[in-house]
């Protein structure tokens, strides 16, 4: 039996993590919840009172919801009160999940964290919001780490303390980083700002999953935003993101300078990848002099570039077919609503035409690879 690797999972941290681990000075400033003074639901504060614009609650409902959509149960029979489970943050329980699926090991994002790349936008206190969560995610795994894989948070907005944190986070035997898939003051994620980031990971072999976020500024948000959008058409779109950040990476040359990075789009899905690349090898065969790569975006994909996928993607085996089985891996997206239950038993159905050897890849040996262990 192959090892199994489940490459997208997420922690639920509880709401008041950054209140506890941030530190003193950024605690009145940090990411927290507060009950809203007309209805029993709640709000989100970050900064000087930044709002989300749709309900916090359906935000909670995907974050916890896992399992909900095989019972045909919506967000809207939510009961709040779950968010509040110790069993969220119980690792045993995870552990059983593992075990209950076949998987040996399983990387972790975080939830509601999924919310600071876009509504914490001082440098300063962004990287102090990495700090906090960082701390929390390695007291969380102690104990477990031969299974559990927490992916450490960095933030584009602080280059020089970024650098900093993925030492420490070296040090402490982390294997793999996050950045959230968003612009940043509208850089590319191949400006040279950035590049002490991309260096820092090519020097320690720290790998950069591109996972997407929630941000106001997603592709897609200009075409709806009067009345407030709600949650779900902001998530089918934040989706689109991952794929333009790994489009700037490509664009602007970051593989060129630092050829040893691996980069992975997180939670993206992967029916675009073949045309992906096929659009930008086309552009680069007569427009490549305007760009600063030196080859065809297909032979940096070869080398650099991995892609978790879903675990019932319909186009999947189409992917591996045109693309070859050495760069897709899937994760669970556990505990989230859009997660799935039974990932390697659905896994297994999708990808049925495909020769054993090439599943195993994608069930486990194309993201250990990745992730480096």
């Amino acid at each position: 039996m192959s090892r199994i690797i489940d490459a997208d999972s997420h922690f639920m941290e509880p709401l008041d993590l950054w209140q506890r681990y941030i530190e003193p000075q950024y605690r009145d400033r940090c990411l927290r919840f507060a009950r809203r003074p007309d209805k029993n639901r709640y709000m989100i504060l970050v900064e000087e009172g930044t709002r989300l614009r749709f309900n916090v609650e359906d935000l909670l409902g995907v974050l916890i919801g896992f399992g909900q959509k095989e019972e045909g149960v919506g967000l809207g029979a939510f009961d709040l009160a779950e968010i509040f489970s110790p069993s969220l943050e119980d690792m045993n329980q995870r552990i059983r999940f593992l075990d209950q699926e076949g998987i040996e090991c399983q990387f972790l994002y975080p939830s509601i964290g999924l919310l600071l790349d876009g509504f914490v936008e001082d440098p300063e206190l962004a990287a102090a919001h990495c700090r906090a969560y960082n701390t929390w995610t390695l007291e969380r795994c102690a104990g477990y780490r031969k299974r559990l894989y927490p992916v450490g948070h960095i933030s584009l907005r602080h280059p020089a303390e970024t650098v900093r944190e993925m030492y420490r986070l070296a040090r402490e035997g982390v294997r793999s980083l996050f950045v959230g898939a968003m612009p940043v003051n509208g850089k590319s994620f191949g400006h040279p700002d950035f590049d002490p980031i991309w260096a820092t990971a090519q020097e320690l072999d720290l790998s950069v999953g591109i996972h997407l976020v929630v941000h106001p500024y997603y592709l897609g948000n200009e075409w709806h935003k009067e009345p407030n959008p709600g949650f779900m058409f902001v998530s089918m779109n934040v989706i689109q993101d991952p794929r333009m950040a790994l489009t700037t990476m490509v664009y602007d040359g970051v593989f060129e300078r630092f050829p040893r990075l691996r980069v992975a789009t997180i939670e993206s899905a992967s029916g675009w990848v073949a045309e992906w690349i096929d659009r930008l090898d086309y552009r680069y065969s007569y427009m490549g002099h305007t760009t600063q790569m030196k080859r065809p975006a297909s032979e940096y994909f070869a080398r650099n570039v991995w892609i978790s996928a879903d675990p019932e993607e319909r186009t999947l085996p189409a992917m591996i077919e045109l693309l070859g089985d050495d760069k897709f891996f899937i994760g669970s997206d556990y505990p989230h609503a859009e997660g799935f239950v039974h990932p390697i038993e659905k896994a297994r159905k999708a990808l049925a035409r495909l020769p054993e050897a090439s599943v195993n890849k994608i069930l486990g040996d194309n993201a250990a690879q990745f992730f480096g262990i």
